[in-house]
């Protein structure tokens, strides 16, 4: 694939659960750029990545009794073909000294602070694993400046630099100005910043390929080179081409009307979207990749896969999800969604879905850009059942304070402008879904005294651990929530009602042309409520990488307790009465 060489630098970023932390993003600021920076506190995510990536490796040799170069290799090897080359490229500088302190019986985080990745500005030496109990240097301080002498006398002895760890950032930057590879870095960057379809010939915002933004996200596309044809249209005259690609096109021959016209035109079909953050576009990490008991070729073969959908799995989504999991090795559940229901009500709405969702969007940002990437006409197109679901990020970030909190008053205005801009866009008779910020409570609550998968192997790092270490690197999806404070937990979540209210008041007041809003409290106390009533465990339900995401499990849950409130609101569009004749006439309507 084209963006290969690109990605392959990502090796570092996308092997640890530091990944969500660095796909917060800002407008214009490179992905790559952003995750590689060492200004955060501490090393910030270059730090965690090389602990992280550190204690692996460590693990494999004591699993696979191999000398600590022979597991780096190990590892390297079970990366896919590009991967791998990168992975030993990126190794060979700093290897020596990474091999030399964990045969020294340093810990992860003692190496990367001997290696300058970690730093310690604020004062503290973030660390994830435990010193180990048999040394008795166990003064974190003592041992790094042990672990630094160490690390210049390996290098003067191996007659290498000084530098102990050479920034890939700065690799990737001396690539992007090579002219033959400019281009691509372009398309990372409208990737990456515009979250818009990398391949998109007519330019409509529907592609035929699953990845980089394309039918993963959207419907597909089922003419590329034809801005007039695309997944939600009205039926221009599908007697030949289907020109909304729900799969329905023909004559019938006792009427003469188009298939179309018969059994859509008065059906009330509707599609689905999703204004939303990594919750809704479904963020998740294989726990294999950081439970070295379980890591193998298998476990990352779908590695540039599912780098090109930004670690995020919107087919599976409680939104936008169509498909079974086909990579066992990377994600395993069931899938429920909005988008299957109102397919099952209307099998008209084939195909017509858009997960506008993006990792660490927050409503400033979906009302200055990414509603923008909504591609709707209300003069063509049918009208949508939207969702605007930001959850958690407007009061969720790595920075010790309130301030970067998002204020009652900005969430009002900042929805308002997302609100005017879809009701510019949408036909008449869609209808809105505004979704509240959850009560993030329940994560710490449910999993601190667990082990994360990182620390599976000995049993040695909990949840409340990852958390308090993400939190000194200021790195954290959310310092408040995921916090052994109380106090702040208690704090972010009376923000986060605060905004509830405003929201409330926002449905109250505005009115708009093309539908009506409707607010909705966030079920995720429902969710909870109703699986352990069926016999499910509490932390099935979240991400077992991050902490903080639902999981797919509880995507699922999700949708079947949000479309219970639904239908008690009185919200959903009718049944399509001609359902069994478009499925005995055309199957699976050409699939996805």
């Amino acid at each position: 694939m084209k963006t290969a060489v690109i990605f392959a630098t990502l090796l570092l970023a996308c092997c640890c659960l530091l990944a969500s932390a660095a796909a917060h993003n800002e407008k214009s600021v490179h992905p790559l750029k952003k995750f590689f920076s060492q200004k955060d506190a501490n090393g910030g995510a270059t730090c965690a990545t090389c602990s992280i990536l550190v204690g692996l490796v460590e693990q494999l040799s004591q699993i696979y009794n191999i000398s600590i170069a022979d597991s780096i290799s190990k590892f390297c090897e079970f990366l896919p073909s590009g991967f791998n080359v990168a992975c030993k490229l990126i190794v060979t500088d700093f290897a020596p000294t990474i091999i030399k302190l964990l045969e020294n019986k340093e810990t992860p985080d003692i190496v990367c602070h001997a290696l300058d990745i970690c730093t310690n500005q604020t004062g503290e030496f973030c660390h994830v694993f435990p010193l180990p109990k048999h040394d008795s240097t166990n003064d974190i301080r003592a041992r790094v400046a042990r672990a630094k002498q160490t690390v210049k006398l390996t290098r003067i002895n191996l007659g290498l630099k000084s530098d102990a760890f050479l920034n890939p950032y700065h690799k990737f930057v001396d690539l992007c100005n090579i002219s033959v590879i400019k281009p691509i870095c372009d398309l990372i960057d409208r990737f990456g910043n515009d979250h818009l379809p990398v391949d998109d010939l007519d330019g409509d915002y529907f592609s035929d390929v699953p990845t980089f933004r394309g039918s993963s996200w959207r419907g597909k596309d089922c003419n590329d080179v034809s801005s007039k044809a695309h997944p939600g249209r009205y039926s221009v005259d599908d007697a030949i081409e289907d020109t909304n690609c729900n799969g329905i096109l023909g004559r019938d021959p006792a009427t003469g009307d188009t298939y179309e016209s018969l059994w859509c035109k008065d059906s009330q079909p509707m599609g689905t979207v999703i204004l939303g953050d990594s919750a809704g576009a479904h963020f998740h990490i294989p726990p294999a990749w950081l439970t070295s008991k379980e890591m193998s070729e298998e476990v990352f073969k779908d590695l540039f896969f599912i780098l090109e959908n930004e670690l995020d799995w919107p087919m599976m989504s409680s939104a936008t999800g169509y498909m079974n999991s086909t990579w066992p090795a990377a994600i395993t559940g069931p899938v429920d969604s909005t988008y299957l229901r109102l397919k099952e009500i209307n099998r008209c709405n084939h195909r017509d879905y858009q997960s506008i969702a993006v990792n660490g969007a927050r409503a400033s940002a979906m009302a200055k850009e990414l509603v923008k990437g909504f591609a709707r006409d209300g003069k063509t197109d049918k009208p949508v059942f939207l969702s605007l679901a930001l959850i958690g990020n407007d009061v969720c970030n790595g920075h010790h304070d309130i301030s970067h909190m998002t204020t009652p008053e900005e969430f009002y205005n900042s929805t308002l402008e997302t609100l005017r801009y879809v009701d510019s866009i949408v036909a008449p008779g869609s209808v809105v879904i505004g979704v509240g910020l959850v009560d993030g409570r329940v994560l710490y609550n449910t999993l601190h005294d667990q082990i994360h998968p990182i620390g599976s192997y000995r049993n040695d790092v909990t949840y409340a651990q990852i958390y308090d270490y993400l939190n000194c690197l200021e790195i954290s999806p959310c310092f408040g929530w995921l916090n052994s404070n109380e106090t702040w937990r208690n704090l972010t979540t009376e923000r986060a009602f605060q905004l509830n209210d405003a929201f409330k008041s926002l449905v109250a007041k505005e009115t708009f042309n093309n539908f009506k809003v409707h607010y909705m409290d966030a079920a995720i106390n429902e969710m909870f409520k109703r699986w352990v009533a069926e016999g499910g465990k509490p932390s099935e339900l979240i991400e077992p990488v991050d902490g903080f995401h639902p999981s797919q499990i509880g995507q699922a849950i999700n949708t079947a307790v949000t479309f219970d409130l639904l239908e008690k609101m009185g919200v959903l569009p009718p049944t399509n009465p001609y359902n069994d004749e478009i499925f005995k006439k055309f199957g699976d309507q050409g699939g996805y």
